[in-house]
């Protein structure tokens, strides 16, 4: 089943706005030219912590990569960004999105190989 927008600002309003500051293990995979960037690997675990932000857990990332997904410290419009197989402009600004049971973030380069 596919989720809209509206669907995805339904869901996070049923989110607790508390957090029990719980542990999360959140997998960031990225996808063409992103993979050559990060010689070859292509999904990276992190440890967060329930409550952090998106741009918290795009902070982690490896440089060079971390360099091309974020510019000057914000995130590359040249991406697009899913997070739990929602595309992220349906849940905010990246610095506003909170991890609440978030499993996976997808990278993707708005220009890629098939």
């Amino acid at each position: 089943m596919r989720m809209t927008c509206t669907d995805a600002l339904m869901r996070s309003m049923h989110l607790s706005e508390g957090s029990s500051g719980g542990r999360l293990r959140v997998r960031v995979r990225i996808f063409g030219p992103l993979k050559e960037i990060s010689g070859g690997v292509d999904l990276f675990e992190f440890e967060a912590y329930e409550g952090e932000s998106l741009m918290d857990v795009l902070r982690r990332l490896p440089d060079p990569l971390r360099g091309r997904v974020l510019e000057d410290g914000m995130l590359s419009p040249e991406l697009l960004v899913l997070v739990d197989g929602m595309e992220m402009s349906c849940l905010g600004r990246p610095d506003e999105i909170r991890l609440r049971g978030v499993k996976e973030i997808h990278l993707v380069p708005v220009i890629h190989g098939g």
